[in-house]
């Protein structure tokens, strides 16, 4: 039985490495500077600082919001309500203790299209008319369709979206993934500030028409102190002084254009 570093099977061993190193020598001259991947090109990841933040309903409970502040979350949105009539129970109470906490915060609603998009505009823009100015736009959460085509529901949205901004004076933001639009049918929607949902560790998809997310809602799994059990967890794509400069307009239309035309978020 032979030992280890028996003479033939070294000799076999140099020559196999030997090969593979004149290989790799081959491929570093050919390729060069091209050999290491270039994740962050990919579209959908980031580039440069992110914040942390939650989104909360009454699924939440109680929020120990002073906790959350010290724990490092800068910012939350706060659900509204489902469609146009289930009002959601905690967020008079969210929405007053966060801002007293020092927590940026911003509302969002669970759109239902096959509902009135005039009643689900205006429970929003009868609950923000006192929006102060670093409180984030208001948010259309965009992921059912309520038995109806993609396109109906991108439509359906963008009338909710012109409602809004023309009573409030500000740009919404859309909550979606990649579900809703597997087929197509956003294209209406695209040139709106995107809070993308899709969870993972890695680069985010991008659901088309968008190129790049303000906002990303990471993981349905979060630990928070000051919360019991589970919690979304966001990010904004930005330092946490930019985080209230979202949805600063210009124009009716453009979305904190000159701060995010100089910021690539993808």
């Amino acid at each position: 039985m032979p030992r280890r570093g028996y003479p033939g099977v070294r000799k076999a061993l140099l020559v196999v490495v030997g090969v593979g190193l004149g290989l790799a020598a081959a491929a570093a001259l050919r390729f060069g500077p091209r050999a290491r991947p270039a994740r962050l090109e990919r579209p959908g990841c980031r580039l440069g600082p992110t914040t942390p933040g939650i989104d909360v309903s009454y699924y939440q409970e109680t929020i120990d919001w002073p906790r959350v502040r010290r724990a490092g979350i800068r910012f939350a949105f706060i659900r509204l309500s489902d469609g146009a009539t289930l009002r959601d129970s905690r967020f008079a109470i969210n929405w007053a203790e966060a801002r007293q906490a020092g927590v940026i915060r911003g509302a969002y609603q669970f759109f239902r299209p096959d509902q009135s998009v005039t009643a689900q505009a205006d429970l929003m823009i009868a609950a923000m008319r006192d929006r102060g100015r670093d409180d984030l736009p208001p948010v259309i959460d965009v992921e059912v369709d309520g038995g109806l085509a993609a396109s109906v529901v991108a439509e359906r949205a963008q009338a909710w979206i012109e409602r809004v901004r023309a009573k409030l004076g500000v740009e919404p933001i859309v909550y979606t993934g990649g579900d809703l639009w597997r087929n197509g049918g956003g294209e209406p929607l695209g040139a709106h500030a995107l809070w993308l949902a899709h969870y993972t560790q890695g680069c985010p998809t991008l659901p088309a028409p968008w190129t790049r997310w303000t906002f990303w809602q990471h993981t349905d799994r979060g630990a928070v102190p000051g919360i019991e059990g589970p919690v979304d967890l966001d990010l904004f794509a930005g330092t946490p002084d930019e985080v209230g400069e979202v949805g600063e307009v210009g124009e009716v239309g453009e979305v904190g254009a000159a701060r995010q035309g100089r910021r690539a978020f993808r």
